[in-house]
């Protein structure tokens, strides 16, 4: 058997795929810090929605805007935050 160091992806190749990988430590660390701060506002909001719903707190979750209670919103703006957060995550991940 004989080793063909022409051969895409070979170790002999210089234009192999893992010669041409480039790690771009400031991209990695700019994509870090943003997915650290859209976790911190998910989870902001989340327990935001949580101390609302909470006994007491009752009175504010009472709070009506639009017929609707004010717990009602802030549980529906959690899914709504994390719709977003997710979808800016996965176009931040695209960006390369």
């Amino acid at each position: 058997m004989s080793t063909d160091k022409s051969a895409p992806g070979s170790p002999g190749n210089p234009n192999s795929a893992s010669a041409s990988a480039d790690y771009d430590e400031a991209m990695i660390s700019r994509k870090m810090w943003a997915a650290i701060k859209l976790g911190a506002i998910f989870c902001i909001m989340y327990f935001v929605a949580a101390l609302i719903a909470t006994p007491e707190f009752a009175h504010i979750a009472r709070i009506e805007i639009a017929g609707l209670p004010l717990a009602f919103y802030t549980g529906v703006l959690v899914f709504v935050v994390g719709i977003v957060v997710t979808r800016m995550c996965l176009n931040l991940d695209n960006k390369e």
